[in-house]
């Protein structure tokens, strides 16, 4: 017999029946998507449009079934059906003129998607879907968020070969804190570092993050809260082999993630050529130190592409009702290297 649900459930905020309602709404959503990509078959921007909100319902479904509490086992099997809608996105994407391109994730603007795209990679570093980390990355490869960011470059060099050493960031606050731990010369440093930065990961959200304080704005029908979860500081906490002692009891911590990694040993990452990449993890200092570069925030660009992030922020029948009238942004692009 299963444990009551205000035992399961990992934060303390939703209700049983609030989590039951909101899943229903995700399968709701997710067979009207499917109806209205077929009734949209000749409007190829509606379609990606939908296809973005699917696969967001997804991530947030992945992300509010840890916060109730499911097991590991099948949150890491859920993780490839979340990867798979944002490939799918991203073959609709890419079929769109330059003018109407909607990137799968705008790294630089809103912070949520930032927060979405590293949170995806940890929780398959965790959970040890090492296997999906390459076409995580793919979503990016050679557009103009792939080879930006110090902390993403730091994680995808465990699992892809030949992974830039960048000095730069895209945003500081809190994720400062986070390359504070990166680059620590010694464990107790790193430690230190990451205790801080789990304390404030969520206060410092405040202001930027659309996700900031949906737990005061629940309804018992649906919940846009579906967790706060530094997923990033599990990842670097098992992939560095820290004692998370002083800091696992922090409410956006997700401790058993990293019991659960620990529990089993990495698995190489198999690439297109046949061979794999493991990467020793643990006492490692970070590549941009061994370089000599000098790290740096990255500007955050002005937002040119707050049209397709409004577009995708918004509930799914408005997006089919006003997709085709709102402006997105060119496609930007750099070539592979």
């Amino acid at each position: 017999m299963s444990a009551p649900f205000s035992v399961r459930r990992r934060q303390p905020y939703i209700d049983e029946q609030t989590f039951l309602n909101t899943i229903a709404h995700y399968r709701r959503e997710a067979e009207q998507g499917e109806q209205d990509l077929v009734e949209n078959s000749h409007l190829p921007r509606e379609q990606s449009v939908i296809l973005g909100f699917m696969a967001g319902f997804l991530w947030r479904e992945f992300q509010l079934r840890y916060t109730a509490g499911d097991p590991l086992p099948e949150l890491a099997e859920l993780l490839t059906k979340v990867v798979v809608a944002y490939e799918r996105e991203a073959e609709s994407s890419d079929r769109l003129p330059e003018e109407e391109y909607i990137p799968v994730f705008a790294l630089d603007d809103p912070i949520d998607e930032y927060v979405d795209f590293i949170g995806l990679i940890s929780a398959c570093v965790l959970l040890h879907r090492e296997d999906l980390i390459p076409r995580i990355h793919a979503l990016v490869a050679g557009s103009a968020y792939d080879e930006v960011d110090f902390l993403i470059e730091e994680l995808l060099g465990f699992y892809l070969p030949d992974r830039p050493a960048m000095d730069e960031w895209l945003w500081d606050k809190p994720y400062g804190l986070l390359v504070e731990v990166i680059v620590g010369e010694t464990v107790a440093v790193k430690t230190k570092a990451m205790k801080k930065y789990v304390s404030k990961w969520y206060s410092s959200m405040k202001g930027l993050a659309h996700f900031w304080g949906k737990h005061e704005k629940m309804k018992p029908e649906y919940s846009s809260y579906v967790g706060y979860w530094a997923f990033s500081a599990a990842a670097f906490t098992y992939l560095y082999d820290l004692d998370d002692s002083a800091y696992r009891d922090e409410v956006a911590y997700p401790q058993d993630f990293v019991e659960y990694a620990r529990s089993m040993p990495r698995r190489p990452v198999k690439l297109e050529n046949g061979s794999e990449l493991l990467r020793v993890a643990g006492g490692q200092s970070c590549r941009a130190l061994e370089t000599g570069s000098v790290l740096r925030k990255r500007e955050v660009a002005a937002s040119s592409k707050k049209a397709s992030i409004c577009l995708r922020s918004m509930p799914l029948n408005m997006a089919r009702q006003f997709g085709s009238g709102i402006r997105v942004p060119e496609r930007e692009r750099v070539e592979m290297k």
